[in-house]
């Protein structure tokens, strides 16, 4: 597509039979890009093109890519009928795909979706919904990775739904927004541990919250963040409907141009995003009773052009690709002509048709498309809350190191690996205290406690780190047999016995067993209670012999 010209149109051919006269087009000039730039309606498109015009000059010189164009050129001039060949076999490999999918459906074969209210659906108070719970409390766990900080928000989205966590720190946002909504977000201040604030402004990706990170620009605990959310919902919506029996009909920018079987064929206008007035927010399509079909396959944005059309085009493209580039001799000069030319080709696309492909799961009879009207705006403040209060030690993943500092980004020591910290597969959490370094062989990990109180960081002498239960760790000391039991807590053995096997009781009784050379045993806690699957905090265990 032409989102992608600049890469195209840059790759290699060989295999020239006449070459073209040299043609030198004007300068490019800051000027004509800053013109191009205010005609293109998507600033993100603006971007991409520059991230990919970047991405590829680094990688080579001037002269080499204008030698790959002027080639890439001469192969265009030379191959016309093989170029127009090979677009006429895409072209009827999608045709063909198509054809094998259509068919006069019977009316048990048909498949159907819900039938639901569209203005309710795209046009409705969802953004408030979401404003209100994102403003009732929303918390973030606070990372370092390769020396930057950001905050990973409690939120947990399948797409469609979020899901609330256990606790009162956890349960935001849980209401979405519509799909078609769109939001601006701001970072307006971040208030630091030791009571240090930034407080200017900083735009950060939509993408940021819920579900990924929100970049911090210093490597300190944050206490809490304020963001400003802008949210463009729609609040208008326009509908167009197409009837079996208007096959040639013009409605506002769209055409009906097919519809026979399960099979329709409609044009459109080559702009949908970012939205405006007038986009396709939602299509729905109905057989003769007026069922919602279910769509089989789809393609939209084709080319509305012949195949001698498109190869004129695409030839077009590369000569002034080639010409414009003739009087380019610097990196800088080259991105200008480049940025300039993929958005002049990027922008005249936006001006031409396109056409819609579907097969659907039933008999189409008609369908409506729901287009954009009008969207209106709500702007709001929320405050973002560390989970934690401010720590003693931090991790700091690096890629082939993990760092460990102190609430103000200073390294106290450091782990020549990536390390995993322990997890219980019983409660499905991981442990705060105790970690493993990464390997790819089990038994040549290392295992560590960190204590946050004295701010350190010990090696473990065992060889294998297990949950027994959420409250006890079965452990393997260097070079021994059998195992011993640890506290979660602390790096603190809870008996100098070592065991052989153990039983958590479920039949037979609650408890749990252990065997070792001087006999079997139930085990009990610092209270002489009878220690279970669900017991809490144990600090000590002691032993009573089966009877």
């Amino acid at each position: 597509m032409l989102k992608k010209l600049s890469f195209i149109l840059l790759l290699f051919c060989s295999c020239t039979d006449t070459t073209t006269p040299i043609v030198i087009r004007e300068t490019v000039t800051e000027a004509m890009v800053t013109e191009q730039e205010k005609l293109c309606p998507d600033k993100d498109e603006i971007k991409t093109i520059e991230k990919n015009i970047k991405a590829f000059i680094d990688t080579t010189s001037v002269i080499v890519i204008k030698t790959r164009l002027k080639a890439n050129l001469d192969y265009y001039l030379n191959n016309k009928d093989t170029i127009i060949k090979t677009l006429a076999y895409y072209e009827k490999s999608q045709d063909d795909e198509f054809k094998s999918i259509t068919k006069l459906y019977l009316s048990d074969e048909e498949r159907y979706n819900d039938n639901e209210n569209m203005s309710i659906k795209l046009v409705n108070n969802n953004h408030i919904k979401y404003r209100d719970t994102v403003q009732s409390g929303t918390y973030f766990n606070q990372i370092f990775k390769e020396h930057k900080s950001a905050l990973e928000t409690r939120v947990r989205n399948n797409g469609t739904t979020v899901y609330k966590f256990e606790t009162e720190q956890t349960i935001q946002p849980h209401y979405y927004l519509n799909f078609d909504s769109e939001k601006e977000l701001r970072i307006m201040n971040i208030y630091y541990h030791d009571g240090t604030s930034n407080d200017t402004p900083t735009p950060i990706e939509p993408y940021s919250f819920p579900l990924n990170s929100i970049p911090v620009d210093q490597m300190k605990h944050v206490d809490s963040l304020q963001m400003e959310f802008k949210i463009m919902y729609l609040s208008k919506i326009d509908s167009i409907h197409f009837k079996k029996n208007e096959i040639g009909v013009q409605k506002g920018p769209f055409k009906l141009l097919k519809m026979s079987d399960n099979y329709l064929e409609y044009e459109t206008p080559d702009d949908y995003y970012p939205y405006h007035k007038g986009s396709i927010i939602e299509e729905v399509y109905y057989n003769k009773n007026e069922k919602v079909l279910d769509t089989k396959f789809s393609i939209s944005n084709c080319s509305t052009k012949t195949t001698e059309e498109k190869y004129e085009q695409q030839l077009y493209y590369k000569k002034s690709y080639s010409e414009y580039l003739n009087s380019v001799n610097t990196k800088e000069q080259l991105f200008l002509t480049l940025k300039y030319l993929d958005l002049k080709h990027y922008n005249a696309a936006l001006k031409e048709t396109r056409k819609t492909k579907i097969a659907l799961k039933g008999n189409a009879d008609s369908f409506t498309l729901y287009l954009e009207n009008r969207r209106d705006t709500i702007t709001f403040l929320t405050t973002l809350k560390n989970t934690s209060p401010a720590k003693n030690l931090y991790l700091h993943k690096l890629e082939d190191t993990t760092e460990f500092i102190d609430k103000n980004g200073k390294i106290i020591t450091a782990i020549p690996s990536p390390i995993n910290f322990l997890y219980s597969g019983q409660s499905h959490t991981h442990s705060d205290h105790y970690f493993f370094t990464d390997t790819k062989d089990i038994k040549d990990r290392t295992y560590y406690y960190i204590n946050q109180e004295q701010q350190v960081v010990s090696k473990l002498p065992y060889s294998q780190m297990d949950f027994l239960t959420p409250s006890l760790l079965q452990v393997r000391e260097n070079d021994k047999a059998g195992f011993k039991f640890l506290s979660t807590e602390k790096n603190q053995l809870l008996s100098d016995k070592t065991f052989t096997r153990s039983f958590i009781m479920r039949y037979t009784g609650e408890g749990i067993s252990v065997h070792n050379d001087e006999g079997n045993y139930m085990l009990y806690d610092q209270n002489n209670t009878l220690i279970t699957y669900d017991s809490g905090k144990i600090t000590k265990i002691t032993l009573k012999e089966m009877l």
